[in-house]
């Protein structure tokens, strides 16, 4: 099955750059790398970034200085500035953060999933002003909260270097970027797997990965998100995959040749498992991430999840 799993990542890469990592139960299951990408190499991981602004919001609500019920607008004014002052003064942080503010989009807030990446720019800056960061930029705190903590020493945080636009919802302006090789990006969805936990250190709520993880909007058909993870409930978006299940896709670009790349961490309770994969962009991989079911990322999942099957019953017979 690892062969099978290889061969199929290694014919959709079709010589361009990949890597790939499954790890199960707290090991490495499987690893793979081609075409001038190693496990050293490291990529910008993309809408991965959003994640790690919904731990920073689970952190918050913990301590008190997050609410996720106050109007976006009280803290963050540009909301209204870049949007439409009649409809979007109702935006929350709650409808940024899980993809149904209707920001830049014709629809009121909380009645249609749309992923928009200029909303979820904005989520940061209210979790920023919120939390008392310098310049609304998560970046710092996500570094100095997690980076150590996790000694994911591969990455970069920072924030891209230009504005948000008036009316395009799908320029991302001043986002959260993290540069990562597949091992640090692995670690960080352990951390999600493992509720929070990091070695006995508590860094994300248990509570709000639980909450997270899960639809916060089950009364939107379309809603199969959760505080920017996208949840396979009902098996809707990956159907061979469990329905704890969860995951994010992420458009970035190798580094340092700036090609395009596409990456997806995938996260998986009941299997006690965690696998990442990048490609270049140009493979399709990821593209499909707003199709349900999804086609090609599915299929990747397919492989993996057989993969995890055969190991366990491997560790059945072997008393494990």
């Amino acid at each position: 099955m690892k062969a099978l799993l290889h061969a199929w990542v290694e014919g959709l890469a079709s010589g361009q750059p990949y890597g790939g990592i499954i790890i199960h139960k707290g090991a490495v299951a499987a690893e793979w790398y081609g075409n001038g990408f190693g496990p050293d190499s490291r990529f910008e991981i993309g809408s991965i970034r959003k994640s790690f602004n919904s731990a920073l919001i689970g952190q918050g609500l913990e301590r008190g200085c997050i609410d996720l019920e106050k109007r976006a607008s009280e803290v963050w004014p540009e909301i209204i500035r870049l949007g439409d002052p009649a409809k979007d003064a109702a935006i929350s942080l709650h409808h940024l953060a899980s993809g149904v503010s209707g920001w830049l989009a014709s629809e009121p807030p909380g009645t249609t999933f749309r992923y928009n990446n200029a909303a979820f720019t904005a989520a940061e800056r209210v979790t920023a002003r919120m939390l008392g960061l310098v310049r609304d930029e998560i970046a710092p705190e996500v570094s100095r909260q997690f980076k150590p903590a996790l000694n994911a020493e591969s990455w970069r945080c920072y924030h891209f270097e230009r504005e948000l636009t008036p009316g395009n919802r799908d320029d991302p302006g001043p986002k959260l970027a993290i540069d990562s090789n597949l091992r640090d990006l692995a670690a960080w969805g352990e951390l999600w797997l493992n509720a929070g936990d990091w070695h006995g250190r508590r860094l994300i709520p248990a509570e709000w990965v639980a909450r997270a993880t899960s639809r916060v909007n089950p009364h939107i058909p379309n809603a199969l998100y959760g505080y920017n993870w996208f949840v396979n409930a009902g098996r809707r978006l990956w159907p061979e995959a469990p329905d704890d299940s969860y995951g994010h896709p992420g458009w970035g670009s190798f580094k340092p040749s700036g090609t395009e790349s596409g990456a997806f961490l995938w996260i998986c309770p009941s299997l006690q498992a965690v696998a990442a994969m990048v490609t270049a962009k140009s493979t399709g991989f990821t593209v499909d991430f707003l199709e349900v079911p999804m086609l090609l990322t599915a299929q990747w999942l397919v492989l993996v999840t057989q993969h995890l099957h055969a190991s366990r019953r491997l560790d059945t017979r072997n008393g494990k």
